[in-house]
């Protein structure tokens, strides 16, 4: 299926795309595209993508990882997410409770809130949203 797509650093021409994706999962638009990589189809378009954010630790953590809902199952959160461990080792995470399985599949476990950066997990506290999101710290490394 990686045909289907390829890997690619983000590009300013991408931001509709990726603010659009943002969006319809309910977050904020990306502050930058600094550590964004975009999974492209074969016409250049965004399909996908993800940022990488360093915390203060030096841990990077996935922040976010998101596929458009038309390209879901052709293995582009798992190639982006596989190539972000390649580059950066150990990731960590917020998941939201409906895409735990989705971590779990990929080696990710369960861990303290206390390894997740701040500026990863300040949107958590007092969000509205909270008890239907059921979020999880998580790491792979």
């Amino acid at each position: 299926m990686a045909d289907l797509f390829t890997l690619r650093a983000a590009v300013e021409a991408d931001r509709p795309y990726l603010d659009a994706y943002c969006w319809n999962e309910g977050m904020d638009n990306l502050p930058s595209l600094e550590r964004v990589t975009v999974a492209a189809n074969a016409d250049d378009e965004p399909v996908g993508f993800i940022r990488i954010a360093l915390g203060a630790n030096g841990a990077a953590h996935v922040n976010p990882v998101v596929t458009h809902a038309s390209w879901r199952g052709y293995g582009v959160g798992r190639a982006l997410m596989e190539a972000a461990a390649a580059e950066h080792g150990e990731l960590r995470l917020v998941a939201r409770g409906a895409s735990v399985p989705f971590y779990d599949a990929l080696g990710f476990e369960e861990c303290d809130w206390g390894l997740i950066d701040t500026s990863v997990t300040e949107n958590c506290e007092g969000c509205e949203l909270v008890d239907e999101c059921n979020p999880k710290p998580m790491r792979r490394g």
